[in-house]
């Protein structure tokens, strides 16, 4: 029983190891090169015989060139899907689907099976497609690389990896199939190490594959006796099993294997035996007893360590998961990923509150449900570029549920999973951008507005010296010199005509006191704005309507800008008052409070509805502008009959009042 359990102890300990990989993959989301390097790399000094483990993905004839292409980008500069072609290495014959080693450790000394397609070995091949119609481990004997060790053949254990894991069901459909996991064994190593562990017998053991016809051994482990008296070629020669002699057959089945164990006797042996039947058969039997027992133990039971490891990873990726759904879902922006219809597949916390649906309810939904550029069932040509194209940044419309819309930004870049092409956007609410570009959209064109209102203020201007003030300095200039000429022939005539030019000169003074009284009267700088606004009233008075004028102004001054801004908002209003309003009255207020000035401009006359005024009149847009530049607020009230009401509410700096006030009084 002490042989058995060693014979036991021996193969699971070397070869539960794909199991322990396999239950690595099965609890991984996905697993990263370093970390297979990092995870694999402790067992291999812990089991002898194990000469390699690795990873091999499923990849279609379709996929061949990006997964080529995406290997190399990953650090592996010859990556290619290869295979054994008489002994030399060559790129892999077109086929459906390529089983390429991804992964391997030892790396550094198995760099050369990168890239090598299991599938292109027959052995291997029926391992694999066995493996995936049971969804238990499969073996296969074979040499697929010309680096074998020391000529030997190896056990190839190949263990499936599925998508669906651990809900999996078998035969697997090939759009399930994730790849496959798989230990590289030493056979020598492993039936060495078994036997070593056994009392020495002067026996000859062979182990044969039935399918290949059970004449050529896998193996042969010659007697102490027989390497003592056997040279390398006859080492050789004994490879084949003798056809004749006394010998004792069993059966060792590895995973879907069955191969046969031949015990031979040596010379020495047989002299000194009777009869050595029954201890080369006990031998035998213990051989295959306790390899097919490691083997049935590492195919059919799940040790607690691997059960450790599974829960342990699973917990691993709970935890990473949940820490990246936090930092999602507490992210600005609004995250979507969709596949390439425009189904949703997955959003964060943020783009539920942005459109007011539940994540439930979104995953239920299509890109054209909440984007109004996106027609239902059509892929947007933003979908389908070039990878190297991405990520590209675009602006959008979304529709919340209540049938609200926002402007969004959207920055998009693909991702492949399961080999299906996705696409990640993330969406950015730029409502307030576009208010303020809104906003510097109306300062550019009420300045262009204004710019054009000053240059049709300087043509008004010019048409008014030209046709006044030019024409009457014109005239004088003439009479001037008419009066040279007449002077001594006719006294009486030069009289008049230098009374005439004294004339137009004074009308000339005249038209210029009005014109700059138009643009900013002198009274302004010299006065202030109640003395500017009683001579404003005066002027309007003379052909306007009785005009009434209240203030509670005490002290002298205010600044520069607020006192022009008043002058032109009681300017214009009077304007429009005298010119449109037909009002027999008009009633001008100006209010000062602590830290404001009010002006209320009020007429009885016809009115009109503010909301039917041209764009173009820059009237009362002008009060409105002037208000808002002084951070202050303009209201217009009016409507048909019933006169209007204008008031304007201009906020005062009393830092800056202060100054200008001190600065008059110590001038005074």
């Amino acid at each position: 029983m002490r042989r058995i359990e060693a014979i036991q102890i021996a193969a699971t300990d070397r070869l539960n190891v794909v199991e322990i990989v396999e239950a690595f993959f099965s609890g991984s989301e996905f697993v990263e090169r370093d970390e297979f390097h990092v995870f694999v790399t402790p067992l291999l000094p812990r089991y002898q015989g194990v000469t390699a483990l690795g990873w091999a993905p499923l990849v279609l004839a379709e996929e061949r060139v990006s997964h080529e292409e995406a290997a190399r980008g990953e650090g592996l500069s010859e990556y290619r899907i290869h295979e054994q072609r008489k002994g030399k290495i060559a790129p892999a014959a077109a086929r459906n689907a390529y089983y390429p080693i991804l992964y391997i450790e030892p790396k550094d000394r198995d760099q050369h099976r990168l890239g090598f397609d299991l599938n292109s070995d027959a052995a291997c091949r029926k391992a694999i497609v066995k493996t995936l119609s049971t969804g238990l481990p499969a073996a296969a004997v074979c040499a697929p690389s010309k680096h074998g060790i020391s000529g030997n053949k190896l056990l190839y254990v190949v263990a499936p990896i599925l998508k669906s894991a651990p809900a999996a069901k078998y035969p697997a459909d090939l759009s399930d199939i994730e790849g496959v996991v798989f230990g590289i064994f030493d056979i020598n190593a492993i039936i060495r190490a078994t036997l070593d562990s056994l009392p020495p017998q002067d026996i000859d053991l062979y182990i044969t594959d039935p399918l290949d016809g059970g004449n050529e051994p896998i193996c042969y482990f010659p007697s102490e006796a027989s390497r003592a008296t056997m040279t390398k070629a006859a080492t050789l020669e004994r490879a084949s099993i003798p056809p004749s002699g006394s010998k004792v057959t069993g059966l060792l089945k590895v995973a879907n294997r069955t191969g046969e164990v031949v015990c031979l006797p040596s010379h020495s042996y047989l002299a000194k035996q009777r009869s050595w039947q029954p201890t080369i058969a006990l031998c035998t039997g213990l051989v295959v007893t306790g390899l097919l027992t490691g083997f049935v133990y590492l195919l059919t039971e799940s040790t607690a360590r691997v059960r450790r490891l599974v829960a342990l990873r699973t917990r691993e990726l709970r935890d990473s998961e949940q820490r990246f759904r936090r930092l999602v879902d507490n992210a600005g922006d609004a995250f979507f990923l969709h596949d390439a219809s425009g189904r949703i597949l997955d959003v964060n916390q943020r783009a539920s509150e942005s459109l007011g649906y539940s994540r439930e309810e979104l995953l239920q939904m299509a890109v054209s449900d909440i984007d109004t550029y996106v027609p239902p069932g059509e892929p947007l040509d933003y979908w389908k570029l070039a990878d190297d194209e991405y990520p590209i940044t675009f602006e959008g419309v979304h529709r919340r549920k209540d049938g609200s819309t926002f402007p969004v930004e959207l920055r998009l870049v693909p991702l492949v999973l399961d080999r299906h092409r996705l696409m990640f956007g993330l969406a950015r609410d730029i409502s307030e951008r576009k208010r303020a570009e809104e906003e510097v959209f109306k300062e550019q064109r009420l300045l262009r507005e204004l710019l054009d209102l000053q240059e049709q203020d300087r043509k008004l201007i010019s048409y008014e010296i030209h046709d006044g003030l030019a024409q009457q300095l014109t005239g004088a200039n003439m009479q001037l010199q008419a009066v040279g000429h007449m002077l001594e022939r006719d006294p009486g005539t030069a009289r008049k005509m230098f009374d005439g030019a004294v004339r137009l000169l004074g009308e000339a003074m005249a038209e210029t006191r009005r014109l700059i009284g138009g643009l900013r009267p002198p009274v302004l700088d010299e006065s202030g704005v109640v003395a500017a606004i009683e001579e404003l009233i005066v002027q309007y008075k003379q052909n306007g309507p009785e005009i009434e004028f209240d203030h509670n102004i005490v002290i002298k001054r205010f600044s520069p800008p607020l006192e022009s801004a008043l002058f032109r908002i009681v300017q214009e209003s009077l304007t429009n008052a005298c010119r449109y309003s037909q009002s027999e009255k008009v009633r001008v207020e100006l209010t000062l409070a602590l830290d404001n000035v009010t002006i209320d401009v009020r007429d009885w006359g016809v009115g009109f509805d503010p909301a039917q005024v041209a764009g173009n009149h820059f009237g009362l847009r002008g009060i409105r502008e002037r208000a808002r530049l002084l951070r202050g607020s303009a209201e217009i009230e009016s409507s048909p009959g019933q006169g209007t009401h204008i008031r304007v509410v201009l906020p005062l700096s009393l830092a800056f009042e202060n100054n200008i006030l001190d600065e008059h009084q110590e001038g005074d």
